[in-house]
């Protein structure tokens, strides 16, 4: 890898953290310890290349997300090395969240699949300015109920500095478009967090920023304990409020 690559920028920094106390609630949690520069869970596993626009991830990316190189000349992955990883991390990962989709839909009239994930608050090159705190993705609506998206587009509304956005600048990888489909019971969206809303700098060794973390662990409890009782019959959702604008996309 270049040095760029070794910097890892853009994972989803210390974000299994952030839901460490679903533990104790009535949730199932499916992830990976394999590293997104290695294969990305949430990239379609027929397109290595990352989708044009936005900030769709690429299967195997051989770019950071501002365009830089992961890789040293002559070593990028090619189809046979892709494939092995495709088939040693990324069918496993969804073998294992499909049954776990597949049992709790079995149990239960409605359920939500939630992909959680985060990610730097600029990026060169992308857009200008900051990303919103909290980015909603449900492929347009597509994916889950509105009352999902609600649910959702109201996380952390009362912490310093928070801002929403819903579609524009990630409306959902591959797991919301596989496995949301609201008309038979499953809701998936994504909810994408702005890294300094819980860490102190977003640049080595990305350290956590303990008090920001711990508001920002209980916004999120609230968030899933409002999920769970939607999913269970038992709480309306909030009343939809109009998101504020994105910043201004800039394609490469």
């Amino acid at each position: 890898m270049t040095a760029t690559g070794r910097l890892q920028t853009d994972l989803a920094w210390h974000v299994d953290s952030l839901f460490e106390f679903a533990a104790d609630m009535d949730v199932t949690v499916v992830r990976t310890p394999v590293s997104p520069l290695v294969i990305d869970v949430d990239a379609d596993p027929a397109s290595a290349s990352a989708p044009d626009g936005g900030l769709a991830p690429a299967l195997c990316a051989l770019e950071t997300l501002d365009g830089k190189r992961l890789y040293q000349p002559e070593e990028d992955p090619g189809p046979v090395e892709i494939e092995e990883r495709r088939r040693l991390f990324h069918a496993p990962y969804h073998d294992a969240l499909a049954q776990q989709v597949a049992r709790l839909r079995a149990m239960h009239r409605r359920i939500v699949v939630l992909d959680a994930q985060s990610m730097r608050s600029r990026i060169k090159g992308v857009f200008d300015g900051e990303l919103p705190l909290f980015t909603v993705g449900t492929r347009h609506g597509r994916s889950c109920h509105e009352d999902v998206a609600a649910i959702l587009a109201d996380t952390g509304h009362d912490l310093p500095g928070a801002s929403h956005a819903e579609n524009d600048l990630f409306p959902g990888g591959w797991i919301v478009r596989s496995y949301g489909r609201p008309q038979e019971g499953i809701h998936a969206a994504a909810l994408t967090i702005a890294q300094r809303a819980y860490l102190k700098h977003e640049t080595p060794p990305f350290e956590p920023d303990k008090e920001k973390a711990r508001r920002l662990k209980a916004a999120l409890r609230q968030t899933l304990l409002a999920l769970i009782g939607w999913a269970r019959g038992e709480a309306a959702a909030p009343a939809r409020e109009l998101l504020g604008p994105l910043p201004d996309m800039m394609i490469r």
